[in-house]
């Protein structure tokens, strides 16, 4: 009897430990212990594979161990949850782990007992695992025996549509609730996948689903994924102001995050769209984001914006470009250098053509790049034919057929350097 007894007791033990150890194997994040992981919404109605070429942030949680029954289904998504918040500030270990805790859950899925999905956490859990790439046919092999309320089964359902790409039926599903009334995970992600099925019929309320993602679980990759997805929405020259916003507050709460990149990487094409204007208004607009991102990185998106202005006959917006870049370079350097040659060939394209010429024969050819010191030579051949063209003018003198020649070979050169810049550089 006492052997029975002590038997008793080292299982009870074990089922604490277990639960214990999931319930504290990661430290719980800023806004919630409970959120989960999103969708990545830049590719819509799929689950996007995640940008890998971040720095390793935080140690994740560990796994849970072998299967040991009853575990309850919630608690097996909490820890995914877990990770997915050390994967919004920047862990790629947790981002390594994520895939083998959704091959756990689905053991825990299919070792829960029938009755346990009456308990709206696990019915939840399993809405929230299809939103977190988790495999349709988990839940469906889970459900077969499963006895759901009438809004639980109506919520898998959509679920289920989404997961399986069918976006007409997982909106009409899920477009039945409202993810402020739900609790404030399970609507946080809801919220993010129907700005997802809204963003082409409705865009309106899509960003309206964003905003309450943001707001319902904020400091969590829900809202990482929800502000990334508002800036990819904004990137247009007449919400400049929002773009300009939504940026400074991603890089403030976001910047360590292992989607980083795909941000960064908007914003860069997002910029030299406005260079390309050459609207020196709209391009001072983004000097509130590059203020927020380090020096070097700044200086690399200026230098773009100066050289992508500067091809498109656009002067006054690479000389403001070029000039930020100076600022942000030290002397004698070869970012300082390019800053220089793009400063110096857009005077060449204005009436200075002579102080546009000294500054280019004042930059250390050794210091650029090849398609750089094209430039610069290109630059050097038009100030050149100006001068010449200028000299004959004043002197009423025909310029003779051969002479209209070279000046055609030297702007085709000049256009030919030019276009060497359009396939991006140094």
């Amino acid at each position: 009897m006492m052997a029975l007894d002590f038997a008793r007791g080292l299982r009870r033990l074990a089922t604490a430990s277990l639960l214990l150890v999931l319930a504290n194997a990661v430290p719980l994040s800023a806004a919630r212990a409970n959120e989960a992981a999103p969708v990545d919404l830049d590719t819509k109605g799929k689950v996007a594979g995640p940008d890998r070429s971040a720095e390793v942030g935080a140690r994740p949680a560990e796994t849970a161990g072998p299967v040991q029954s009853p575990l309850a289904p919630y608690l097996a998504v909490r820890l995914l949850q877990q990770l997915q918040d050390q994967i919004a500030h920047g862990s790629t270990a947790a981002q390594a782990a994520e895939p083998r805790q959704l091959v756990r859950i689905g053991e825990v899925f299919a070792a829960a007992d029938p009755a346990a999905w009456t308990n709206p956490r696990n019915a939840g859990a399993a809405v929230l695992y299809l939103f977190s790439a988790g495999k349709p046919a988990v839940v469906r092999a889970a459900m077969q025996r499963a006895t759901l309320s009438p809004d639980n089964d109506r919520l898998i359902k959509g679920a289920l549509a989404y997961a399986e790409g069918q976006d007409g039926a997982a909106r009409a599903l899920l477009g039945t609730f409202d993810p402020r009334a739900l609790p404030a995970v399970l609507g946080g992600h809801l919220a993010l996948v129907l700005a997802t099925l809204y963003a082409d019929t409705d865009p309106q309320k899509a960003g309206q689903m964003l905003d309450s993602a943001r707001l319902l679980v904020p400091g969590t990759l829900v809202e990482e994924a929800a502000l990334r997805r508002q800036i990819f929405l904004s990137a247009h020259p007449a919400m400049l102001d929002k773009f300009s916003a939504l940026s400074r507050q991603y890089i403030r709460r976001f910047r360590g995050s292992v989607f980083v990149n795909n941000f960064k990487g908007r914003l860069v094409s997002f910029a030299e769209r406005i260079a390309l204007s050459g609207e020196v208004a709209q391009m001072a607009k983004l000097d509130a984001v590059m203020a927020e991102l380090p020096g070097a990185e700044a200086r690399g998106i200026y230098l773009a914006m100066a050289r992508d202005a500067l091809v498109g006959g656009r002067s006054e917006g690479a000389r403001y470009a070029a000039a930020r870049a100076t600022a942000l370079s030290s002397d004698a350097t070869a970012d300082a250098a390019r800053a220089k040659l793009y400063a110096a060939a857009a005077i060449v394209s204005s009436d200075d053509v002579a102080a546009g010429r000294a500054a280019l024969q004042s930059i250390d050819a050794g210091r650029l790049s090849v398609r750089d010191a094209d430039l610069r030579d290109a630059a050097l051949t038009i100030a050149a034919s100006v001068d010449a063209d200028l000299v004959d003018r004043d002197q009423g003198a025909v310029v003779p057929d051969g002479a209209a020649s070279v000046l055609v070979e030297r702007a085709e050169a000049a256009l030919s350097a030019g276009d060497k810049l359009l396939g991006r550089t140094p």
